[in-house]
C-alpha cells in the first residue's frame, strides 16, 4: 500500500477530504475554532446546534469560515417535545431544590417551549450557508427536509447504534451512516424502539453495519489514535469520527474543570445513563452522576432533564456533567490540526507494519 493510499476512497473524494477523519460535532460543545483546526488539516470539522437559539447556526458557520475554507459538518439533535412531561419534570425539580439551595442558585428554572426538529428558519439558514455535510443525531428529519438538503447538494449522515437503525437510515436517504459503538462518549444515537437496550461495541457493530448497507460507513466510539483508525478501516469503515480525543485540544475552549476531569478519566470511570439529559449518554462517574442516579425513578424527558441540571455545573467542579468516551485516557493535549496530522501519521505507520 502506498504511504497514504488508505486515506483515499469514494467518501473522501466526494467530500474533498485529505484524511478520512471526522471531528464529532458534540451537541454544542465543539467550537467553530475546533472545527476550523480540523478542517484546515484536511479532516471534516463539526459544529453542533443542540437547543441553539435562532441565528446561532449562521453565526457559527460564519465564524468557522473566517478561520477556514475547509469542509464543515453541521449537526442537529432531533427530539420530540414530550407533551406530558409536567409530572416527571415536577418530581425532578422538587428533588433538585435542596441542591440548588446548597449553592445559592434560587429555584430550578422553568422550562421554555422546546422544538427539537429542523425549523423553517434552520432550513433557510442551512440552504443559505451550504455546509458540506448536515448530520443528525437521534434519527432523520421528515422527507421534505431530506429532499431540500439533497436538492442543494448537501451530504446527509446520521448515527446508528444497531444494524436495523443503519438499514433504516439508508432507506430514508442517508448518504452515509455513522456506526456508533458503545464506547462513544455523549449521547447514544439510538432512535428505534429497543435500540438503546441493544448496545454493542464498535468491533462487533461496525462490520455488521458495513455488511448491511451499501452507503459508506463512518466508525465512531473509542477511537483515539492511529491504532483505532487502522482497526476501523480494517473492519470496513470509510472514515472515522472522534469526539473525546478532540476535547483536549486548546481550540475546544472547554472549562478548566472539564479538562481536569478528562485528564483523570479511565475507561472504568464512565457509565451510560439517561439521568444526565433524559436520553442515554456516556458520562463520567462523579458526584453529579451519583446525584442524578438518586434523583428519581424516571428522569424528565430529553432535554428537560438537561435544562434542570445544567445550572449546577458552574456551582462546583464535582457537579459538572462530563460527557466522555471510554478512551479518554488516550487523549493528548495538542492543537486540533496537529492531532489530525498525528492520527494520519500513526495510521500510516500501523498499516505499513501490517502490510
Amino acid at each position: 500500500m502506498a504511504k497514504h493510499e488508505w486515506a483515499h476512497n469514494a467518501l473522501t473524494e466526494r467530500l474533498g477530504l485529505t484524511w478520512p477523519i471526522f471531528q464529532a460535532p458534540m451537541g454544542n460543545i465543539a467550537s467553530p475554532a475546533l472545527a476550523a483546526g480540523v478542517a484546515n488539516a484536511g479532516g471534516l470539522g463539526g459544529i453542533g446546534l443542540l437547543m441553539a437559539k435562532p441565528g446561532t447556526l449562521r453565526d457559527r458557520i460564519r465564524s468557522f469560515r473566517q478561520m477556514s475554507d475547509g469542509r464543515l459538518n453541521v449537526n442537529f439533535v432531533l427530539f420530540d417535545a414530550a407533551p406530558d412531561h409536567e409530572a416527571r419534570t415536577a418530581r425532578i425539580r422538587e428533588a433538585l431544590v435542596p441542591h440548588y439551595a446548597r449553592f445559592g442558585l434560587g429555584a430550578p428554572p422553568e422550562i421554555p417551549p422546546l422544538d427539537g426538529q429542523v425549523t423553517p428558519h434552520d432550513l433557510e439558514s442551512v440552504l443559505e450557508q451550504r455546509p458540506d455535510v448536515v448530520s443528525f443525531h437521534l434519527g432523520l428529519p421528515p422527507d421534505d427536509i431530506m429532499d431540500a438538503l439533497h436538492g442543494a447538494g448537501i451530504f446527509v449522515i446520521s448515527s446508528a447504534t444497531t444494524v436495523d437503525e443503519a438499514r433504516e437510515l439508508e432507506r430514508r436517504g442517508a448518504d452515509a451512516v455513522i456506526a456508533q459503538g458503545l464506547e462513544a462518549g455523549g449521547h447514544r444515537g439510538s432512535f428505534l424502539p429497543g435500540a438503546a437496550d441493544a448496545q454493542a461495541g464498535l468491533v462487533s457493530l461496525l462490520p455488521q453495519v458495513v455488511d448491511a448497507v451499501s452507503v459508506p460507513v463512518i466508525a465512531a466510539g473509542g477511537i483515539a489514535d492511529g491504532r483505532g483508525v487502522a482497526a476501523a478501516l480494517a473492519l470496513g469503515a470509510s472514515a472515522v469520527q472522534l469526539g473525546t480525543a478532540f476535547l483536549t485540544c486548546p481550540e475546544a475552549q472547554l472549562p478548566v474543570n472539564y479538562l481536569r476531569a478528562l485528564a483523570r478519566t479511565g475507561h472504568h470511570q464512565t457509565t451510560v445513563t439517561d439521568r444526565a439529559s433524559g436520553k442515554p449518554s456516556r458520562i463520567l462517574r462523579n458526584e453529579m452522576a451519583a446525584l442524578l442516579q438518586d434523583l428519581a425513578n424516571l428522569p424528565a424527558p430529553f432535554p428537560v432533564q438537561l435544562i434542570l441540571t445544567q445550572p449546577l455545573w458552574d456551582a462546583d467542579a464535582a457537579m459538572q456533567t462530563v460527557w466522555v468516551g471510554q478512551s479518554a485516557a488516550l487523549g493528548r493535549v495538542m492543537n486540533a490540526g496537529q492531532l489530525v496530522e498525528t492520527l494520519a501519521a500513526e495510521t500510516s505507520d500501523v498499516l505499513a507494519r501490517l502490510a
